[in-house]
């Protein structure tokens, strides 16, 4: 696999010193971006509730400003992480109704009471997210479709609740004697809400958690073997919605002073998706904006009200056609556009630095050496964490797997040392990928033990083995499309996935994290083309960025999936090369169809069929061998 070849990377500095300005520039650009989006909503709410507050565009304002908070969350949970959950409308109206009933009939002030139900609501979606969010992606979604309906009957009937007519408040979230000063106060409360939400957010998912969250909607398994706690993870996501959601009902309910059975069901969820994906699904503020767009538009006209859901259909087709990331998405191309317009040169620059790193990413040098750099700090550290080359590190003693009735694997035993290179080969079906996921803890093996320097991690799930030094590449590419070359990298090199998602609020090392996946892709001689978006690389450089990945975390086993799949002969010849040089460091175990590969790269290789190991040897045994010839080479077994 060609790296790119010096002459691209003119003086490139090594990976600390790059990112410590990247780190700067980036810090400064996100924290601007943050406060820029909170001021935005500030100076827009005092000015409305200064000049409108108690005319038709003030009393809108707030009202879309309740429904965005919701929004926000939802942006969060479901547009950047993925995490589809039809339960907002649920937990809007437990906050609604929540304050209501502290505030009618116990006479707690709607401010307290909204702080009560925000807090309990968290409560109650911890216990029942423990439950709902084990089920996986669409299956999460699919648990909780029916929360809508079930909290809709019981709304309607609830006569406590005001059964089908709903339930009125006595007390403003600012009360006073002076009906105006009611309803400015109102309004700047909820500004103030949201602004503090829009920040929290806007900083959340510009952070280290934030890229988490971003690989764990992208792809689970993926984001599992790079680290992430992906249950704890969609359980903090499915709490911080869940209030989000209920705080938008409090604030619905204290300003409104009246909830309507309307505010809790089918009909509400689906405009609140349908503010979400028209604002922008993963942007905060963006957000915001369709909460406004959705309001505007709905209380333009009787007949808009009426036909609310099928206007709503028709505009969300039209935007998504033109811009899948909404009117957020639309936002950003008309800045970019701008960008060029006022300053064409700088950008005619950009836009060639941008080509030109493409290009050598897509390209390459066909004819170039590997340029991995051996005498690096990288390779350096990498090559010190290991002692006793000749220690068994990786073991499984009796591993069994089985799919209801069928035996994929039967009686594995390996031990394997903490360096060099280890092939595993066979004919399709016979348990390689299976035996690669029960090493990396993708799988739980039926029965059998694995143990890693000694310590049995036989039911460690993936992550917890990705701490303790297991890493790998998958058969089919899985990065994050849409972000750069770097942040692929530095997702193995988080150490936001020992925290909690709040931490993420205050703190974020991001700028870390890309320090050190900088350093990896200098190793491997990929440092041209860090700020590169990882989908317009061909398939040659994917695999390259996912092998980065891998090994930025400098594993003391690294697992590799048909890293040669789909590459050139030349590439494979480079790809070996890159091996040979990483088996110096660790324990590679590499599964692959590439006979030839195998056996000029690999120390020992085993062969597996019908899920058991039926040779182990050298690469010269290896190619000798009638066992493998008749399995894997089609040839007739020696006389």
């Amino acid at each position: 696999m060609a790296a790119i070849p010096a002459r691209l990377r003119p003086g490139a500095p090594e990976g600390a010193d790059r990112a410590a300005g990247e780190g700067r520039r980036r810090r400064a650009t996100g924290l601007t971006g943050q406060l820029s989006a909170t001021g935005v909503v500030v100076v827009a709410g005092v000015v409305v509730m200064a000049f409108w507050a108690q005319q038709y565009i003030g009393s809108v304002f707030v009202l879309a400003l309740t429904y965005a908070v919701v929004t926000a969350g939802m942006a969060i949970q479901i547009g950047f992480s993925q995490q589809v959950a039809f339960s907002q409308s649920v937990f809007m109206g437990l906050g609604a109704y929540g304050v209501a009933v502290l505030n009618a009939d116990a006479g707690i002030p709607s401010v307290l009471a909204m702080l009560i139900v925000t807090i309990g609501s968290g409560i109650v979606a911890l216990l029942l997210g423990r439950i709902v969010t084990k089920a996986p992606g669409l299956a999460l979604a699919v648990a909780s479709l029916m929360f809508p309906l079930i909290a809709t009957g019981y709304v309607t009937s609830a006569n406590y609740l005001g059964g089908s007519t709903g339930m009125p408040l006595t007390g403003n979230l600012f009360p006073s004697s002076s009906i105006s000063a009611s309803v400015v106060g109102n309004g700047l409360i909820v500004v103030a809400v949201v602004a503090v939400v829009v920040f929290i957010g806007s900083r959340l998912l510009g952070s280290d958690l934030g890229l988490e969250l971003y690989t764990l909607g992208v792809n689970e398994q993926a984001a599992a073997a790079m680290g992430v706690v992906t249950p704890r993870r969609k359980l903090e996501l499915f709490v911080l919605g869940s209030m989000l959601a209920a705080l938008g009902g409090a604030l619905y309910a204290g300003t409104q002073l009246f909830v309507p059975a309307t505010l809790v069901g089918v009909t509400t969820e689906l405009s609140l998706l349908m503010m979400l994906f028209i604002g922008g699904r993963r942007s905060v503020i963006g957000a915001v904006i369709g909460a406004f767009a959705i309001q505007y538009v709905q209380g333009a006209s009787n007949y808009i009200s009426i036909h609310i859901l099928l206007i709503e259909g028709v505009l969300i087709t039209v935007i998504l056609l033109i811009e899948p990331e909404g009117l957020a998405g639309i936002g950003l191309r008309l800045r970019q556009a701008f960008r060029r317009r006022v300053a064409p040169g700088r950008a005619a620059a950009a836009t060639r630095r941008g080509a030109t790193g493409t290009a050598a990413a897509g390209t390459g040098d066909a004819t170039a050496a590997v340029t991995v750099r051996q005498d690096g700090a990288f390779a350096t550290s990498w090559a010190a964490q290991a002692t006793g080359g000749d220690a068994s590190l990786l073991s499984c003693a009796g591993i069994d797997m089985a799919f209801g009735g069928l035996k994929v694997l039967s009686d594995i035993n390996l031990a394997l040392p903490q360096r060099g290179v280890f092939g595993l080969c066979g004919p399709n079906g016979a348990g390689k990928t299976t035996l690669l996921n029960v090493l990396g803890g993708s799988l739980q093996a039926s029965s059998g033990t694995v143990q890693l320097a000694g310590q049995d991690i036989t039911r460690l799930p993936a992550a917890e083995r990705f701490r303790r030094g297991v890493s790998r590449t998958f058969q089919a590419v899985q990065l994050i499309r849409g972000r750069s070359v770097v942040d692929n990298v530095a997702v193995a090199c988080l150490d936001s996935n020992r925290s909690s998602l709040a931490r993420g609020i205050a703190f974020s090392h991001l700028g870390a994290a890309r320090g050190r996946a900088f350093e990896a892709l200098d190793y491997l001689g990929m440092g041209a083309v860090a700020d590169v978006e990882v989908s317009s690389l061909t398939l040659e450089r994917q695999r390259m960025v996912e092998l980065a990945r891998a090994v930025a975390s400098k594993p003391r086993v690294l697992l590799l999936d048909e890293p040669a799949s789909g590459l050139s002969e030349v590439q494979r010849a480079e790809l070996a090369e890159v091996l040979r040089e990483i088996g110096r460091h660790t324990c590679v175990v590499l599964v692959e169809h590439d006979l030839d590969l195998v056996a000029s790269v690999a120390e020992r290789i085993f062969v597996l069929a019908a899920g058991g190991i039926v040779f182990e040897g050298d690469g010269e045994s290896f190619k000798a061998s009638d066992v493998v010839g008749t399995l894997l080479m089609g040839r007739a077994p020696t006389a």
